[in-house]
């Protein structure tokens, strides 16, 4: 689990004890596990750390348009945290997502629970989902990182555009 808010959530959601404070990265619990689950909460990573993180787990929990590109690239099941937004937009957005990417059941229903937002029941999170799936959910974020690699570099796309309108 990376520094920052998720940690500071995963915290809540797994324990009741308050964790000590470390003065480099802010509350530092020791490492736990939690039945088949095993946690380990890390330092603040630079985005090289980061990247090769994502490469490296079976299952990346990502927020924001920035971690979730770069999971796409990572090329490994995930799961985004949409920003929220007051009117609920983020939902018609993160189903919008789901299509393009052309995500199994089990993987749309799990990214509606995580996104479903603090203190909604819909939060039961069903962890057996990905067990069961793990191929579907392996085999859509493959598919998006080999549409990604095919586009055209941005760069050579706007010096195209700019010759073509000269």
């Amino acid at each position: 689990m990376t520094a920052g808010r998720a940690q500071a959530a995963v915290q809540v959601a797994t324990t009741t004890v308050k964790p000590k404070k470390n003065n480099q990265n802010g509350p530092q619990p020791p490492d736990s596990g939690h039945g088949l689950l095993s946690i380990s909460y890390l330092p603040l990573l630079s985005q090289d750390e980061f990247d090769e993180l994502l490469w490296a787990c079976d299952l990346n929990f990502v927020r924001g348009e920035d971690s979730l590109v770069r999971a796409i690239w990572a090329g490994k099941p995930f799961v985004w945290q949409i920003y929220p937004q007051d009117d609920g937009a983020h939902h018609v957005k993160l189903d919008a997502f789901m299509d393009m990417l052309g995500a199994p059941e089990s993987l749309r229903d799990f990214h509606r629970a995580w996104n479903a937002g603090a203190g909604d029941e819909a939060l039961a999170l069903d962890l057996h989902a990905f067990a069961s799936d793990r191929s579907a959910w392996q085999q859509t974020a493959l598919q998006a990182r080999d549409r990604l690699a095919a586009l055209p570099d941005l760069t050579g796309s706007v010096l195209q555009f700019v010759r073509k309108n000269r």
